[in-house]
């Protein structure tokens, strides 16, 4: 698997995991400047993801090994956030 591909979806999952968080206080009726930038930047987060994935060239894409481990920890973590403040 290509790290490009894996280093994007993990920036995804985070915009997806906080944008969630934001969409329910939405729904539930809380408008506020802080949640309504979260949603700004959560939807910027998954579109530029998707745009670098298109965009740009898998081979040519260098990074770390602990840099990617990073960012995928912290996919898991707000994923996992994300699960437990919903249950």
């Amino acid at each position: 698997m290509k790290r490009l591909y894996v280093y994007n979806g993990a920036f995804a999952v985070i915009g997806l995991s906080i944008g969630f968080q934001a969409t329910l206080s939405v729904f539930s009726g809380e408008y506020s400047l802080p949640i309504l930038l979260m949603l700004l930047g959560d939807s910027g987060m998954v579109l530029i993801a998707i745009y670098e994935s298109l965009q740009t060239d898998p081979d040519e894409f260098i990074i770390s090994a602990a840099a990617l481990f990073g960012v995928i920890g912290a996919a898991c973590l707000t994923l996992l956030g994300t699960i437990l403040s919903v249950v």
